[in-house]
This record gives C-alpha cells, structure tokens and sequence, in this order.
C-alpha cells in the first residue's frame, strides 16, 4: 500500500519534470528536491518493511541498544556517571550507522539499479541522502536526550545535543562517502570499515572523560574526531567533560575536514555513479 503509494507520487513528479524541462533553475531545483523527499520515503519504508511499530524503530532501536550498554556499564560496574556514558554510547553508535552507510556500495543502486523506481541526477541523490541522515540523527538523539533529561541533565543542554549529535553524524558520513570509491571496487573492505567502526569503540572516550585517557590512549584520543564532538556534547549538556583539555585548533581542524571531505566526495560520487551504472 504505501509502496504502491510512493510509486504514484513518483510518476506523479515525473510527469511534472517532463513539463518543467528546460525551466528555471528554482523549478528544476524544486523538481529534484520532491524526488529527493521520494527518496527518503521509499529508504524509510525499506528500512521498516515487515515490521508493525514502522517509523517508531528509527527511535527505538538506538535507544534499547544503548540502554543496554547503559546498563552493562553502570549497574553492573557500579558507576554512577551514567550521562557521561549514555552521551558517549549515543555518539558512538551514531558515527557507526553514518560511517557504514555512508560507505556501503549498495548505496548506488538507489541511483544506478535497473530496479530503481526513477533514475533521478546526482543532486537528488545528494539531497536524498542529507535528508536522511538528518532523520536518522534527529530521531536517534531525540531519544537519547529525553533519557538525558530523566537523568537529570539540562533541558537546554539535552535539547542542543541534537545538533552535536548531527555534526557528528555529518563528519562520519562524508568520510564514509570518500571511502565509497574503494568499497565499490573492492567490497570486503567495507567489512573493514564496520570493524573500524566497532574498534573506535575502545579507542575513543566512550565511558569516560578524555581527562581520565592516559599514556597511549590519550595520545590517540587527541587526534580523533570522536573525542572532541563527544567531549563537546558532554559539556553542552552539562555533564562531566574533557573539552578544556582539548586543543582549540583540534577543533577547526574537524570543521576543516568536514568542509574537504564534503568536496571530494561529493565531486567523487558524480563520477562514480556513473562508471557503476548498469543502465545504458
């Protein structure tokens, strides 16, 4: 019923492009931004098939993993820092699911499948897949802050945290864009990536503050990206943090890997669409 329904809006979208070829550039950009909105649909209905909650998982299945692990690292560690964990599991969880999706090869096939529903340009594509990481964030750290406020946290502070938890997402998703051109080539290392992805599990300050990181760890701690948006989401919120102890220049140095990554792989994907394409 509801893919049935998404098809109709789609053909829908395609007769109007037929009209509004050759318009303006507002009404192309009008055109790509509805097939873009289709795109998330039909991905959210894919990612929900089969089950009867729906939507409702995209909330629940971070936040029952997270309250598990929440629960494993502090009833029965006995410790009492329970935001300072929960905002670290969150986060972590987040850039895993932006990382390995970002990086999937099966990505494609929304844009170059023979089952495709339409073959839309890259800039759908694009759009597409901003608009779903911004679901996909918003409703994994909705349910992270509202545990956050339960917790005692800071209402502003566990509200804000759902940019933090955004700009995380961001960074992890154009760094899995640019790995795209190897896991299409060579699909096993996307396996690698989703090791690496479980492995920063350890190697970041999920559990603790990053003034509690020593020797080794602290090292490393300091040029991971996950240290300072995690550090930064703890302060935010107003729980035990680390971020003074963090270099400023740490910080731009994210912000300026955000603004490269997003260049290359968006300028990378055009070209990659089209040298996997399996449509003439």
């Amino acid at each position: 019923m509801i893919e049935e329904s998404i098809r109709r809006e789609v053909t829908t979208i395609n007769s109007a492009g037929f009209e509004e070829e050759g318009g303006d550039f507002r009404k192309e950009l009008r055109l790509d931004w509805n097939r873009a909105m289709v795109m998330v649909k039909k991905k959210n209905y894919n990612q929900t098939l089969g089950s009867y909650l729906g939507f409702i998982w995209l909330v629940l299945d971070p936040l029952i993993m997270t309250l598990v692990y929440l629960f494993v690292f502090t009833v029965i560690r006995y410790n009492e820092s329970a935001g300072v964990i929960f905002i670290g599991l969150g986060m972590i969880r987040g850039m895993q699911r932006s990382l390995s999706d970002a990086s999937n090869p099966s990505s494609l096939r929304e844009l170059n499948g023979p089952s495709s529903i339409f073959r839309p340009r890259t800039r759908v594509g694009i759009i597409s897949g901003h608009a779903k990481l911004a679901i996909d964030s918003m409703c994994m750290a909705s349910g992270i802050s509202i545990v956050l406020i339960w917790l005692g946290a800071d209402v502003i502070g566990s509200t804000l945290f759902l940019f933090v938890m955004l700009l995380n997402s961001l960074v992890w998703y154009y760094i899995g864009i640019c790995l795209l051109h190897i896991t299409v080539r060579v699909p096993d290392v996307h396996k690698l990536v989703n090791y690496f992805g479980m492995g920063m599990f350890f190697a970041s300050p999920v559990l603790y503050s990053f003034n509690r990181t020593t020797g080794l760890h602290r090292e490393f701690s300091m040029y991971n990206p996950m240290t300072y948006t995690i550090e930064l989401g703890r302060s935010i919120v107003g729980l035990e943090n680390g971020i003074d102890s963090l270099p400023l220049i740490g910080f731009g140095a994210i912000i300026l890997m955000v603004m490269v990554t997003a260049i290359i792989g968006m300028m990378k994907l055009d070209t990659l669409r089209w040298h996997t394409s399996v449509v003439s």
